[in-house]
């Protein structure tokens, strides 16, 4: 008796999250677009997210056409630090990227989750502690079609060539020439895409 009576709820229940669910899913979409448009200013409203973006500091952010941001992703400006998203561009899941300086990413990338792209470092002098001294910052470039895989961290100064794949989990430390493969930590380049 007790199952029959749970049936007899439970399928009503179990169409009515079936009919609401792909509404709740564009809801959350337009919400979660809508609210990322409220913080920043240049960003086409092409752009789609796939849950809360994390914006923060000056805002000095351009998002270009049909670009798709994963949730939990972070978008932070400081001092005269800007971020260029080319148009078409993926970030996914849970990716940093923070800028002191200039962060600027070309059309058709993609970006792995948890991928951390950061334009600055801590000073280390000797004679003052490393907590309390300026950061360092240099522009960090990425052509257009390019791939970096999950986990990888991109540092200060680097340019990252057209075409070019970086492996998961890589640090990159130095320059990546157009169409190379690069993997490791720090990352060295493997080959070049044919």
């Amino acid at each position: 008796m007790k199952h029959k009576i749970m049936k007899f709820i439970g399928l009503p229940v179990i169409f009515l999250v079936k009919v609401i669910r792909p509404f709740k899913y564009a809801w959350k979409r337009i919400y979660y677009t809508s609210r990322l448009a409220g913080e920043i200013s240049d960003m086409d409203f092409s752009v789609l997210c796939d849950g809360r973006v994390h914006v923060s500091g000056t805002r000095n952010i351009h998002l270009g056409k049909r670009c798709r941001l994963g949730m939990d992703t972070e978008l932070r400006t400081i001092e005269n630090g800007k971020i260029h998203l080319g148009d078409d561009t993926r970030l996914n899941r849970g990716c940093t990227l923070t800028s002191y300086s200039e962060i600027f990413i070309d059309d058709w990338t993609i970006i792995g989750e948890f991928v951390s792209i950061r334009d600055a470092n801590h000073g280390m002098e000797r004679g003052e502690p490393i907590r309390y001294q300026p950061h360092i910052s240099k522009p960090i470039r990425i052509g257009r079609d390019v791939w970096i895989a999950r986990g990888s961290c991109i540092l200060a100064g680097v340019t990252i060539g057209e075409g070019s794949v970086v492996g998961a989990n890589s640090v990159v430390t130095k320059d990546i020439p157009p169409y190379s493969i690069a993997a490791g930590v720090p990352a060295r380049i493997i080959k070049s895409r044919e």
